[in-house]
């Protein structure tokens, strides 16, 4: 439970960085970083606080940005899903091929934003200075996803409540009798 309520918090705080970042720079040069930890919550947490996780950190993400409630938890919660289906085939601790997917899921992100905005709020022309933003976000978003995922599995080993990890072997190195 810790473990998870650690992810959420980083999470939210992600949020906040990110729209610090956002007043400051570009929109595109600003990395998404809660989606990130989104993603790392897929492979550090048992799926069903992996769940509660994405599904806060959307919900925070929509009360601090202007699409409809519920829109970006539902985007969190099926990236979630995507990523441990993907960490299902193909490893996605190491480095590179966690960056390529994270690339991938940062411009699905985007599309998806872009769809369901199109569809819930009616039709309005995508312009393709928005689609060349969002590729940006997606190259600068890529590399940080390493950071974080090993940011969030070293947060989840020193908060483990499990009893595996206070499991003592006492080693006598006397005979054992039959």
């Amino acid at each position: 439970m810790r473990p998870a309520l650690a992810l959420l918090l980083l999470g939210w705080l992600a949020l906040v960085v990110q729209g610090g970042l956002a007043l400051l720079l570009p929109g595109w040069t600003v990395p998404d970083l809660s989606l990130l930890v989104t993603l790392s919550a897929a492979s550090a947490l048992e799926p069903g606080f992996g769940l509660l996780v994405a599904a806060g950190i959307g919900l925070g993400n929509d009360m601090v940005s202007s699409p409809p409630l519920g829109q970006l938890a539902f985007l969190r919660i099926f990236e979630l899903a995507l990523a441990r289906l993907v960490a299902g085939q193909l490893d996605l601790r190491r480095g590179l091929p966690l960056m390529v997917f994270a690339f991938a899921v940062v411009l699905f992100d985007g599309l998806a934003q872009i769809v369901l905005g199109r569809w819930l709020l009616g039709a309005f022309p995508v312009q393709p200075l928005e689609l060349v933003g969002l590729l940006g976000r997606a190259l600068v978003s890529a590399p940080f996803a390493p950071v974080v995922a090993t940011l969030s599995r070293r947060l989840r080993e020193r908060l483990d409540e499990s009893e595996a990890r206070r499991d003592m072997r006492l080693d006598t190195r006397r005979p054992v009798l039959r």
